[in-house]
Formats: structure tokens, sequence, C-alpha cells
């Protein structure tokens, strides 16, 4: 921010301790809290900056020669720095340094060590000087003399020695000035009748290379502020009242916006979303949509204000008010923003909640713009709750809406919330009967499927006790039966079986027994004799050697027809004997 000029004004302070408010956070841009200032003079153009780092506010009492030192955090005043008449103030990059255009008694540039609040140097300038502005990397101080013309109309000193190292010649009458972002170009306004256009100037010869036309001498610039870029300069014409648009690259005008009756100085957000400025005849602060350059709010603050400047993070904007003698503490509104930026997935029929988290002031409202929650789920208060009712992925849109400065606006974050299954029920009356050399299992579906189709069932299997192992990891059927074909002769054999579903394996079923004996060759008997002399292999031999299976006191198939051959040779043999005797 540059020093501004104007008629007296009356931003005074008569004690070091000063009553203030402390700020709260605003619902809107709106004046949080108000520092009252008063002392038995009258001030002429305060001047306001602020640190770096946003910890402290500069306030400038010309007439009562007295810079205030201002902590931001709880608004109180920290002491005085003793410097004869201060009017303009400009901060250096690191914040170590306060530099101080003094214009009484002497024409000085005053050096502050802001650690110690103690004046370091003092460097002569031209006449009258009014306005100061600091290179961006700060090198530089630049000084406007508003009675110097020619070679003594901007004075350049060099910060490392604080020594005045050459001067700009330039029109008469120079006044606010401000440093291109990279520190290539210095704007300098002019008030005298012979000239009342913008200067361009090159800092690296340090030469007028330009200028900007801006019209009668009514229209003489008081205020100025660039874009982060370099490419946009605003410039508040109090007189006239507009803030006029001004191309860089070509020095031209672009627009002009009236900005109330009194527009007298600016400054930008950091972001350059919007443009704040003083109208010291309505008594306001009015907010430029630097989008569409219109006015979207205006402000209430108090009366004639001129000076203001936007602390670094752009929360608040400190007004100087030259008649009321107060300084307004501006909440400024920031723009909504999501910060969560994934959500948890949810269980069908299980309850749900989750905070969306969101920043901007005034708090911004909720709402789905896109797609669709799932089924069962609501969004109110930021909060995304209920109980899913349907399996599935659901991709949505959420958006943040809020009226920001005046200006509507809205952030967006999309989300995929999967919605999963529960496992099914377990199987039911399975029950496993043997079957010849085989088991069948046969058993009921489960009674819930957890929101997602059964797709298939994993088998179990004991044997003879021992612990179950998976005979069959997933049968990818629905069918609700199953023929075990691995059994043998000898062995019991024990079921369970699990439905399988997108959410894994349900309680297992109900276990189901058959065994199978083994059957042996009865004493005394010899197998009979092949036709090329080997052992023949009788039925109930060749049953238990290939592993065929029986059921448990329920003997059938081939198995039946080997016991029924033994016995029947087993009954001849004995009525063959029983008739030798005979």
């Amino acid at each position: 921010m540059s020093a501004r000029w104007g008629a007296a004004v009356a931003l005074v302070v008569g004690a070091v301790t000063l009553s203030v408010g402390v700020p709260i956070a605003a619902a809107a841009d709106s004046v949080v809290s108000t520092i009252p200032v008063a002392s038995t003079t009258a001030s002429a153009t305060p001047t306001v900056v602020v640190s770096p780092d946003g910890s402290r506010l500069y306030v400038s009492d010309t007439n009562a020669g007295t810079v205030f030192v201002v902590d931001t955090a709880t608004l109180t005043v920290l002491g005085t720095i003793p410097v004869a008449g201060p009017i303009g103030l400009a901060i250096s990059p690191d914040g170590s340094r306060l530099y101080v255009v003094s214009t009484n008694p002497a024409n000085v540039l005053v050096v502050i060590d802001t650690a110690t609040r103690a004046a370091v140097a003092s460097v002569p300038v031209g006449s009258s000087p009014a306005g100061i502005a600091i290179s961006p990397d700060g090198s530089r101080v630049y000084v406007s003399n508003s009675s110097g013309n020619g070679s003594t109309a901007v004075s350049v000193v060099d910060t490392a020695t604080n020594t005045l190292v050459t001067s700009i010649v330039d029109a008469p009458g120079p006044r606010s000035m401000i440093v291109s972002p990279d520190g290539s170009r210095l704007y300098v306004s002019h008030t005298a009748p012979s000239s009342h256009d913008i200067s361009i100037v090159s800092t690296a010869t340090n030469t007028v290379t330009g200028t900007v036309a801006i019209g009668a001498f009514a229209d003489a610039a008081t205020g100025f502020a660039i874009s982060a870029d370099g490419s946009t300069l605003y410039v508040a014409s109090a007189n006239v009242g507009l803030v006029r648009v001004v191309d860089t690259a070509t020095g031209t005008v672009t627009a002009a916006i009236p900005a109330g009756p009194g527009a007298y100085d600016v400054a930008l957000t950091p972001d350059g979303t919007r443009l704040y400025v003083t109208d010291s005849t309505a008594n306001a602060v009015s907010v430029i949509d630097t989008a569409t350059n219109a006015v979207v709010s205006t402000i209430a603050v108090g009366v004639t204000p001129r000076s203001l400047t936007i602390s670094p993070d752009g929360a608040f904007a400190y007004v100087a008010n030259t008649t009321s003698d107060t300084v307004s503490v501006i909440g400024i509104d920031t723009f909504p923003a999501i910060t969560t930026t994934t959500i948890p997935g949810g269980t069908i029929g299980s309850s749900y909640s989750t905070a969306i988290a969101t920043t901007g002031s005034p708090a911004p409202t909720l709402s789905v713009s896109v797609g669709a929650l799932p089924p069962g789920l609501s969004l109110a208060g930021g909060i995304l709750s209920g109980t899913p009712t349907a399996v599935g992925s659901y991709t949505f849109t959420l958006a943040a809406s809020s009226t920001v400065s005046g200006i509507p606006a809205t952030a967006t974050q999309s989300y995929t919330l999967v919605v999963a299954a529960l496992p099914a029920s377990a199987p039911l009356n399975l029950t496993a009967t043997a079957a010849g050399v085989t088991a069948e299992l046969s058993w009921t579906a489960p009674t819930s499927d957890g929101g997602d189709a059964v797709s298939g069932y994993r088998i179990e299997r004991s044997t003879d006790g021992a612990a179950f192992t998976t005979l069959v990891g997933d049968t990818q059927s629905t069918a609700v039966t199953f023929t075990d074909t691995g059994v043998t002769a000898g062995h019991t054999y024990r079921y369970r079986v699990f439905a399988l579903n997108s959410a894994g394996a349900s309680a297992p079923s109900n276990v189901a027994a058959v065994a199978f004996p083994a059957v042996a060759t009865p004493a005394g008997s010899t197998p009979p004799t092949s036709t090329d002399g080997s052992a023949a292999t009788d039925a109930q031999s060749t049953l238990a050697d290939t592993g065929s299976d029986v059921t448990a006191g329920n003997v059938t198939g081939p198995l039946s027809l080997a016991f029924g051959l033994i016995a029947a040779g087993v009954f001849a043999g004995v009525v063959r004997r029983r008739s030798r005797k005979a």
C-alpha cells in the first residue's frame, strides 16, 4: 500500500494504551472490531501498513508525531514510535524495517528497527515528501516529493546503506506510488495541474519509459493496487469516484468502475478475487469482484475512511477513518472449500455416519450437485449419515456454497462410497447320505443373502474326527446339492457348508456325518484260484482294495452281491462235509 494524501484527518491517539475491541469471527464481510483513537490534536493523512507475517499493524498520526504499533491478535497497542510528521509508511519484506516518510521539520526517510522500535537511520530526500513504495526484494525505497519537479521528483534510497543513490526525473507533483511484483516498474501518480497522468518508470534505469493517461486534473490517482502477476493495475481517483483498470502490458485503461463518490484507496485480497475501495464521502468500503469489475457489496465503516490495507492471509482489512478517529477492522469473507477428500465405505443394514469438513466464511451449505447418495443415507449439517439399504458403489459430487463478499461461490468434491454386503446367513438342514461309493450332500439355501446374492458354497470335510479341511473352495453355483466321490471304506466323514457372497463366507451350516465301514475276509476261507493259477479276488476284497464306499448299516450295490456270494459258498461247503460223514 502506498502513502496517501488529502485533507486533514483526525486519526489521533492521546495515550500509549488504547481501549480496543478484540476481533471475533465474521459471519460475512463486516466490521468485527473498531479501534478507537483520539487526541487533542488533529491528525493528517493517516496511513496503515501490516507486517509481512500479519502480526503487527502500524498506524501513523501525522500531527501527533507518532506511529502506533498494534498487535493484530489482540488489537492492543504495544507501543509508539516517535517520528516527526509521519505520512507515508512501508515495511521491508522480512518485516525487520519500517520506513517512515517525515515532513516536519526535515524532509527525510526515517528507518525504524521493528524489533527495538528505534530509529536506526535518517535519509534526506526531496521537498515535501509524500508517497513511498518499496521494491519486492527490499533493496530500494522510493519516495515521491510532492514539491519536487524534474530531477527531484522521486528519491531512490539504497536500503543496504541507507543512502540516497539517485533521483528519478519526472513530472511535477508526484504522490502515490506502487512497484510491480517483479520489481521492474514503478508507477507514479501526479497532482500538479501541468501533469496528472501516471508515469511508468523502469527501475533498472530509473527513467520514465511511458505514461498512462487518465484524464483531467480531477482524475488524479489517489490509491494503487496491482495484481500478483503484475498484469493489472487498479487506480482509485477520489475526486471522480472511479477505479480504473489498467492493462500494464499496453499501459491503457480497460475499464472504469464507479466505486462511490469518494473512491480513495484500494487494496487487493491475496488471491486477487476482490478489490476493496475506501469511499471517503459515503463512509463505506466498496467490494469489487475483479472477475466482473462490478461492485458486489458495501460495508459501512467510520467517518471519512481513507487508507486501508489487507492482512497477508486475507482474513482482515484495516481501514483508517479520518474524522471518527478510529480504525475499522473488517472480517473478510473467504471462499468455500471442502477439505474432506475421501470418505469411508459402509455396510448394508449398519449405521453409517461421517463428517464432511468445509472451510469458508460465512459457513458454506453442503448439497448433492451430481449423482445420488446411497439409498438410506442423507446429508444434513455437514454430516452424511443413515443406514444403507442397498449394496453397490455410489459416485456423487457434493457442493459447498456460500456468498462471499456478495459473490456467489461454490466448491465441489467428488466421492465414491462403497456399500458392502454382509455375509449371508448359514445354510440350513445339511444332510449327508451314502449312495454306493459316494456321499450325497443336500442343504437349504440361507434365509438371508446379506444384501448380495449368494454366488456359491464352500464345503468342508472332516475324516474320522480330524480337523475340517476344505473339500471345495467355491462351488461357483447356487445349487444346494453336492456329490463327494472321494470317500473310502472304513472311514467316517463329517461335512459342513458355508454360503459365499461378496462379503465372504457365512457362518457354517450344521454338521452332517456319514460312515463307510471296512469289510474283512471271513476266517478260514481261501480265495478262489484263477485259471492262470493266481489267487482270484473275491468281491469283498475287491471293494476293500479299491476303496469303494458303504453307508453304515446299509449295504447296497456290488458290496451286497459280494456278501451274498461269500455266504453261499460257505453254506455249500458245510453241506458237502455233512454228506461225506453220512
